[in-house]
């Protein structure tokens, strides 16, 4: 069946998708309609269904697989997918299903493995036995969940990639500067997202629960590590306070989501490593489908700016 790249504005398709990130919204004139991301296997798509009808609400369920049939728009320099009618995918269809669904490019063993070799390298008891019970608590979810809903890392495992990344940079820069404490940095790494968990509800059409809505992933989990500090009777301890601003600085700036600026060279380094990981995986696929000496698509994570890609060789 025909793929994104191969359409053309004006042109009526049928697309073998997966819709995600569905959002219901209304028009000027108060009519309701579905906004969502479509992916093909190989590229994304904006998409809407402008008549939104009874019928189409019962079927749309962000996460899954459809046959879309529509017409191709352009729309402020980009093709967008005005959608008319859906189906599930069936098995009569012969279609592969996990190639709809972005998986992060390191194997899930691979991930446990390297994370457990930094696990391993935390000296600090009290740091080690709260890493350990939080990673007991939530093994499964912690390397199939996603990092966010659309910005970076919003795939299957993408949140232990992005630990995996940054425990990676994290190496470069300790070896730079060795004042910074490794057991704080290695910990604080590992941590900083776990309450992106219970903030998302999962790889599979990822949504925002809410905990999520009400709550956000940086006081979800300052709230569990706090928790079993008390139960390990270490709450009062300098390692437990240092690592609770290390998760409650992590995003740096007040406007951006954090309860604290960082105050400390570790929570620091970790702004700097969540920052520069999150922001060049959501540069990478945007590079990767523009040509050389072309410009990409404005870019979300980066106020819709677009970025020139070199042509040298």
């Amino acid at each position: 069946m025909k793929k994104i790249k191969d359409c053309s504005a004006l042109e009526e398709v049928s697309l073998i998708v997966r819709l995600s990130n569905v959002q219901i919204k209304k028009t000027t004139t108060d009519d309701p309609y579905a906004s969502m991301i479509a992916f093909d296997g190989e590229d994304k798509i904006d998409a809407k269904m402008w008549k939104f009808t009874p019928e189409l609400k019962e079927k749309l369920v962000s996460g899954e697989v459809y046959v879309a049939t529509g017409r191709m728009k352009e729309y402020q320099g980009k093709l967008q997918l005005n959608i008319v009618d859906i189906r599930k995918v069936e098995e009569s269809d012969h279609v592969d299903l996990s190639i709809f669904y972005e998986k992060a490019k390191v194997d899930q063993n691979e991930l446990m493995t390297y994370i457990d070799q930094y696990f391993k390298k935390i000296n600090n008891v009290i740091l080690k036995n709260i890493v350990s019970i939080i990673l007991k608590n939530h093994l499964d979810q912690f390397f199939e969940h996603p990092a966010a809903v659309t910005m970076h890392h919003n795939y299957y495992g993408g949140l232990a990639y992005h630990t995996y990344c940054m425990l990676r940079l994290a190496d470069a820069y300790l070896e730079l500067y060795p004042f910074v404490n490794r057991d704080l940095v290695y910990a604080g790494v590992i941590l900083h997202d776990v309450g992106k968990i219970r903030e998302l509800s999962g790889p599979k059409g990822t949504e925002y629960t809410k905990e999520g809505k009400l709550l956000g992933h940086i006081s979800l989990g300052a709230n569990e590590i706090y928790e079993i500090a008390k139960e390990l009777n270490v709450e009062k301890s300098e390692e437990v306070l240092n690592l609770l601003h290390i998760i409650l600085s992590h995003h740096g700036e007040l406007e951006c989501g954090s309860p604290k600026e960082p105050m400390t060279p570790e929570a620091m380094l970790i702004h700097f490593l969540d920052l520069t990981d999150s922001k060049m995986a959501a540069l990478e696929p945007e590079v990767e489908k523009t040509k050389k000496g072309e410009y990409t698509s404005p870019i979300a994570s980066f106020d819709r700016r677009i970025f020139y890609i070199p042509n040298v060789e």
